[in-house]
């Protein structure tokens, strides 16, 4: 226990030179920026609930398929109604987001 608290401080000598031996994912004012931080893991969570969704529906299309039916139909509505543009927005956004970050992984290089 006293070796954990003893390394857990900043000020040690051995987590000094962990920390500076860890590559930083990114820079460190970059680190401020909320939306940064929560914009990729938000959209994994988004499409996490849609993939586990599926598996009570389909048990559900095993005991009462007209109403797993219906979720299906439902589901295919509410996306069919989202306009092809804000599909297209949403995918330059992503791609662009993507590529700038790479190039700018690169240039710091």
């Amino acid at each position: 226990m006293g070796y954990i608290l003893r390394f857990s401080q900043p000020e040690s000598p051995m987590s000094t030179q962990i920390q500076a031996e860890l590559p930083v994912p990114f820079p460190p004012e970059a680190a401020a920026d909320g939306f940064t931080r929560r914009a990729r893991p938000t959209f994994l969570y988004v499409m996490y609930v849609l993939l586990l969704a599926a598996m009570p529906v389909g048990l559900l299309a095993a005991f009462r398929p007209a109403a797993a039916q219906a979720i299906a139909a439902g589901m295919r509505a509410y996306f069919a109604a989202i306009p092809e543009p804000l599909y297209a927005l949403f995918g330059t956004g992503y791609l662009g987001y993507t590529v700038a970050r790479e190039w700018g992984k690169a240039r710091a290089r």
